[in-house]
């Protein structure tokens, strides 16, 4: 039986201890081992609960790309709204280096105060109408 995937993801988890700062450094390559280009992209990152969908924690790097948007001001809220119908105000706390490919996710001690317990997550890259998901896994909160 033939198959076809396109699913280029990588799953990989994520424990971190509740209260507790969050900085996630992603250093993204090419198939060559160069630094992949994120100049065009935008890079999303989501944290919901594993019975339904709800979001709980997302961020992106919104603020870094308005002027790309022909010059709209759209507010965290909006780039949500156009990615994926998010309504929730969520952080920006996504910096992308553009020619390193480094991509660095920041949360604060308020923001990772979730239930203890676990939760999936997904880290997704929008380029035009595109969009793809990068990783994605579980998100363990610990006491």
């Amino acid at each position: 039986m033939a198959a076809i995937n396109t699913d280029i993801s990588q799953k990989i988890d994520i424990t971190i201890k509740a209260e507790d700062s969050l900085s996630l450094v992603l250093n993204i390559t090419d198939s060559t081992g160069a630094a992949f280009n994120l100049s065009e992209y935008y890079v999303f990152f989501d944290i919901y609960g594993t019975t339904s969908d709800d979001t709980l924690i997302a961020a992106s790097n919104l603020t870094a790309r308005n002027t790309e948007l022909s010059g709209d001001d759209l507010t965290q809220s909006d780039y949500f709204n156009i990615v994926s119908g998010y309504t929730l105000d969520k952080p920006a706390a996504v910096v992308v280096t553009d020619a390193t490919g480094k991509i660095e996710l920041t949360l604060t001690s308020d923001e990772t105060s979730l239930t203890p317990g676990s939760y999936k997550y997904k880290v997704k890259l929008k380029k035009g109408t595109t969009i793809k998901t990068w990783m994605h896994g579980k998100f363990k909160v610990n006491e």
